[in-house]
């Protein structure tokens, strides 16, 4: 997928469930290799990060923490794998948003890979 050429969601993911800021508030975020916008994206508040962190705190005080370590590695693992699967389309994003060199943002994703195995193997 050429993210340059998708439709870029850019709600914020909260208490799983994709949604735009409580006020409705956005931004552009702009590509800084030519300085046009390549999406709207959710402006949240103050508002928003405290329901993120309820959501947090439920989700660990809830399921997470409940799981039986070979069921969390299994998650972890996962993701791992989904993060692989998805790293092209994750690195031309993070290029375009951020503005590195496309190779350096492919690292960062392998990276952010390896770090889900880590822990899952921790």
């Amino acid at each position: 997928m050429d993210v340059q050429t998708a439709a870029v969601d850019g709600r914020m993911f909260i208490d799983g469930t994709r949604t735009w800021a409580a006020s409705g508030s956005t931004f552009e975020a702009i590509d800084p290799s030519i300085g046009r916008p390549f999406a709207a994206v959710a402006l949240g508040d103050a508002g928003d990060v405290d329901a993120a962190v309820r959501a947090s705190r439920q989700a660990i005080d809830g399921g997470w923490s409940g799981l039986p370590p070979v069921r969390r590695v299994r998650i972890l693992n996962r993701l791992a794998a989904l993060i692989r699967e998805r790293a092209t389309e994750l690195a031309e994003l993070e290029s375009l948003d951020v503005g590195k060199p496309l190779r350096q943002a492919r690292d960062d994703v392998t990276a952010a890979a390896g770090y889900f195995e880590f822990f899952a193997g921790v």
